[in-house]
């Protein structure tokens, strides 16, 4: 299998949650995921770091998870490990950039269990990105081989077309 090669610079920027298998986003009571990735200074090459921010919403509200990633570089690909910022401190979690597609407009992030988490897999789209139907049509159909379901989106309505 090839590994991909996706760095903190390479991920930065508002990423939506499109499909997954994480329950968190399947029952219907926190929708709108999103990722936001931040290249943090410091890490240096043996540990690249970022800012990690999950997103959602919840009962009408805006929610966030704040987080900091480090990537393992002594693994292949491209593995990193999640640690909970404030209150989730204690809380870490693994997760690999299996497939990312064509200008990086999407990508397959899957995650490991951890104390509180099942395994599973999040298809994410770039959020400037997820209105583009052939970019959306791809990250769904990597969704299908991951097993992972779609999640209810809000784009808007095609136009008219114009001569």
């Amino acid at each position: 299998m090839d590994h991909v090669d996706a760095n903190p610079e390479r991920l930065a920027g508002t990423w939506q949650i499109v499909c997954s298998s994480f329950p968190m986003w399947l029952g219907g009571k926190r929708t709108e995921p999103t990722f936001t990735y931040t290249p943090l200074p410091g890490g240096g090459p043996d540990a690249p770091r970022m800012r990690d921010e999950v997103g959602y919403r919840a009962r009408g509200r805006s929610r966030r998870i704040p987080g900091t990633d480090t990537r393992l570089t002594s693994r292949p690909g491209t593995v990193y490990r999640w640690r909970g910022r404030g209150l989730l401190v204690a809380l870490t979690s693994v997760w690999e950039v299996r497939e990312m597609g064509e200008d990086d407009a999407w990508a397959v992030i899957v995650f490991s269990r951890s104390l509180l988490t099942p395994a599973g897999a999040d298809i994410v789209v770039r959020a400037d990105r997820v209105t583009d139907r052939s970019v959306l049509t791809r990250a769904l159909a990597a969704g299908t081989r991951y097993d992972a379901e779609a999640l209810p989106l809000q784009l808007p309505e095609p136009g008219p077309a114009s001569d």
